[in-house]
């Protein structure tokens, strides 16, 4: 699944989640992180867009190993993530399940 340059990141907390999506704290693990990357992981049973990025309360374009964020996702699969999930994006033009 992974390929070069790969957004990967690693689930450390959920903070909120609903039907349509949520936020969760996590760590960049491997490439970079940008919004409107599509991810999927090992288990889950869909995908989810990386809609925002936060660093202290402010938007950013992105972020690179081995940074922490705030992210805003959308897909309905967040109540299935926990503690050290790893997520990996999808290739472009992948779009959600």
């Amino acid at each position: 699944m992974n390929m070069p340059g790969a957004g990967e990141l690693q689930i450390y907390s959920v903070v909120e989640h609903g039907p349509d999506g949520g936020v969760c704290v996590v760590r960049c693990v491997g490439g970079v992180l940008r919004p409107r990357q599509v991810y999927a992981a090992r288990g889950l049973t869909g995908t989810v867009r990386l809609d925002r990025v936060e660093k202290y309360g402010r938007p950013v374009e992105f972020i690179d190993p081995p940074h922490s964020a705030l992210i805003h996702l959308s897909g309905g699969v967040l109540d299935q993530l926990r503690y050290g999930d790893v997520l990996v994006a999808l290739p472009d033009g992948t779009g959600l399940a």
